[in-house]
Order: C-alpha cells, then structure tokens, then sequence
C-alpha cells in the first residue's frame, strides 16, 4: 500500500535519507525543510477539494523532527491537528520527547522515533 507523507526535516542529508528509503518502499514523499513550511505545505493541501471531508486527511502520515527553525515540530504539530484532529504524526527527534509524550494534545495521536534509529524502524514505524 502506498502512503502519501509530509515530512519536516531541516537537515538536508537527513530529509534526503528519508525520502530515498520511503519512496523506495512505493511511498509518495513531499520534503519541507521547517516546521512553518510544513503547516503551509499540509494546510494548502487540506484545503483542495478532495480534502475538504472532515473524515479525509490530506496525508497518510506526518513526520516531525522537533528542533527547526521558525516553528518546532510540537508547534508544527499542534497546527496540524487543530486542522485534521485524527492525522498521524510521527516525531522523529534527537532530543527528548519527555514533554511531548506526557502533553495531553498528543496523547494517542502522536508516536515518538527517538534518533538515531534505523530507517527499516522508519519504515515499520509509518506503516503499522
């Protein structure tokens, strides 16, 4: 099954590793390099006809690293889901997650890939 994925990553070497692994497996990528780019990127997309079903996100699954520039992935987040409420998002980060982990707007909604981690868990991670 393909998924279509938004993916905020301000690592370049990073995104690309990402999107290389992912589109191998059949998936459709869509790269943004901080978390504003990615709330313009998913809302601009949320708001195309095909979209505009409350029950319909416009990706399958989002993945956040946490520290950018501009607006961090729990930002980025809570953006996110305050426009689709049930999108997946995935926090991929380097740094601890404590607070995000225990905050009750991701409770249930949000999954945690502490870096560094193998891009075959990625993969395993987003498809499950």
């Amino acid at each position: 099954m393909s998924l279509n994925i938004l993916i905020a990553e301000d690592n370049q070497y990073t995104a690309l590793q990402y999107e290389r692994i992912l589109s191998k497996y059949g998936h459709r990528v869509v790269l943004t390099k901080d978390g504003q780019e990615c709330i313009d990127t998913y809302k601009s997309s949320a708001g195309k006809k095909e979209f505009e079903q409350l029950d319909k996100n416009p990706f399958d699954v989002v993945i956040l690293d946490q520290s950018m520039p501009k607006v961090t992935g729990s930002q980025a987040a809570e953006e996110i889901l305050k426009t689709k409420p049930s999108q997946k998002i995935v926090f991929a980060s380097a740094y601890g997650l404590t607070a995000e982990k225990n905050s009750d707007s991701f409770k249930d909604r949000v999954q945690f890939l502490q870096k560094p981690f193998s891009l075959t868990k990625l993969v395993k991670t987003i498809t499950e």
